[in-house]
Formats: structure tokens, sequence, C-alpha cells
């Protein structure tokens, strides 16, 4: 009896989702997974404008083949080199209560670059709920996808 009551003990432990902790280690995860930011696996680790825009993006292609994002946003390009990425990335971190705003700043091809995240925290940990970069003048939660 009492080794099945560890037993079930053992299962009944919440499992904390990989996106739990620091804010800048949320945004690592993307960083670390060059590639996977807009895949569907990955969905839980967005949430507001971020996941509508992604969202819509996937049902415009759905629907017509309609690319809405022809660019990682992780990395503000087309084409990336993701060693020299891992070897510059720096993370600039803010948190004001259940939100916070990490900003990446790492070289691709020898230029500097910045992408600033915003987070949210909730029961699920921190999750994305927009990103923008100064320099391209964009934000998830602006871009539209019809």
């Amino acid at each position: 009896m009492l080794k099945c009551l560890v037993l079930v003990s053992v299962f009944a432990l919440p499992t904390a989702p990989a996106f739990a902790g620091d804010p800048s280690l949320a945004v690592q995860y993307f960083y670390d997974n060059l590639g996977a930011e807009t895949g569907l696996e990955n969905r839980d680790r967005f949430v507001g404008p971020a996941l509508e825009f992604l969202n819509a993006a996937d049902a415009a292609w759905d629907r017509d083949e309609t690319l809405c994002l022809d660019f990682g946003f992780p990395v503000d390009a087309q084409d990336f080199d993701d060693a020299e990425i891992a070897r510059t990335l720096k993370f600039e971190e803010t948190v004001d209560g259940d939100t916070a705003n990490v900003v990446a700043h790492f070289d691709n091809f020898g230029e500097p670059a910045e992408i600033e995240w915003t987070l949210e925290q909730s029961a699920a940990g921190w999750q994305v709920s927009d990103v923008a970069s100064t320099a391209n003048d964009w934000r998830l939660s602006t871009l539209s996808c019809e």
C-alpha cells in the first residue's frame, strides 16, 4: 500500500513548464532554438497580442498560403549566424510585478541587433506577450495578418 501511495504522489506532483523561472530564461529558449518560435509545440510560450498574431498567421497560411511573417522575429532577419548570435547574446531585463521586458542584444553577420521582448507572468510562468524591433520599426502586436 505504501509503495502505491508513493507512486501516486510522484505522478501527482505538479510539473513546472519549461518556461518557468526568470523572464530572460523564457527568452533564452528562443535563441537556443532559433526557428522554433512559430512552431505549434511552442504556442503555449505566448499570450495576448503575440499569441493572437501567431494564430492569425497560421490561419492565413491554412486559408490560402498567405505568409504573414517572412523573417525570424527573434533575430529580425531572414538569415542568421546562429553561432555568432549565441556567442554575442546578452540580455537586459527589467521586471515590474507580473510584467517584464527583456532586451536581447547580439551580433548577426557582424551587425549589432536588438530585440525587445515583453512578457507576462501567469500560472504557466513567463510568457511572451509581444516582440519588437526598434531598428526596423515593427512590433508583433501591430502587425496585421489578413
